[in-house]
């Protein structure tokens, strides 16, 4: 009697262990094998690795839109007359001076609700110590062109910097066959294109001192100083903005 429970006992183990030989392998197929003892997983052919399945996960998510700022502060040109000024300073003087300051509007010859528009000018409004000041731009029957060079004067330093000329051929080499005639919209366009809100700028110009508050003559001019803008001033390459009118010859 204790003979057949034992036998029955024993085939029985062996059954379960000839069973068992046929899952496990089946088993271990079905699990990634570990390489080298550093616990790197080594997937089997057809196997899913998670690296892909993540990698896949990211280029599907739904990215966040970059600011204005982070696309380089895009803003149109009918946006920057938004914040043109109602009022303005008197830190200009009779000279021909480097006006440094911050850029708050651009006033096109369209923006006529700003307070004292021009219809042939785009006026390019600084803080400066608190300050707007107004520089006036012509842009009727002009032709236009850029160079990078270092600033000239002193180096930038918000103020009205008085005794600081510019001449476009013996400071910068720029003849008036470097320029390129523009339609008014097009000198307008071009202007806005290099000047950012918020951003510093430097503008070579003359103040006649009878409005203190403004200053012009930012082009070529024959008998005294030249005027011009200057994107980025305080950068390795500063920009400057040259204009000439369409029958200057130099």
């Amino acid at each position: 009697m204790g003979r057949s429970f034992l036998q029955s006992l024993l085939d029985r183990t062996d059954s379960w262990a000839r069973c068992m030989r046929r899952i496990v392998p089946l088993l271990l197929l079905s699990l990634p094998i570990v390489a080298g003892g550093c616990g790197r997983q080594v997937p089997l052919p057809g196997s899913i690795d998670t690296a892909d399945v993540n990698a896949a996960a990211e280029a599907d998510a739904v990215q966040p839109e970059p600011d204005g700022d982070a696309r380089g502060g895009e803003v149109s040109c009918d946006e920057k007359a938004e914040n043109c000024a109602t009022e303005f300073g008197s830190l200009f003087t009779k000279t021909n001076g480097r006006a440094d300051g911050t850029l708050v509007a651009l006033v096109r010859p369209s923006d006529q609700q700003c307070a004292m528009p021009n219809g042939s000018h785009v006026t390019v409004q600084l803080s400066i110590h608190g300050q707007v000041q107004r520089l006036v731009v012509s842009v009727k029957e002009i032709a236009i062109t850029t160079v990078s060079e270092p600033l000239l004067g002193p180096p930038y330093e918000e103020g009205w910097h008085t005794d600081q000329n510019i001449d476009y051929w013996t400071d910068l080499g720029v003849h008036s066959t470097d320029f390129s005639s523009a339609t008014m919209d097009e000198t307008v366009d071009f202007i806005c294109a290099h000047l950012d809100l918020g951003a510093e700028v430097s503008v070579f110009a003359y103040s006649d001192g009878e409005k203190p508050s403004s200053a012009h003559q930012i082009h070529r001019n024959d008998k005294y100083p030249d005027g011009a803008i200057v994107a980025h001033p305080t950068s390795k390459n500063p920009i400057y903005l040259l204009f000439r009118y369409e029958d200057q010859v130099f």
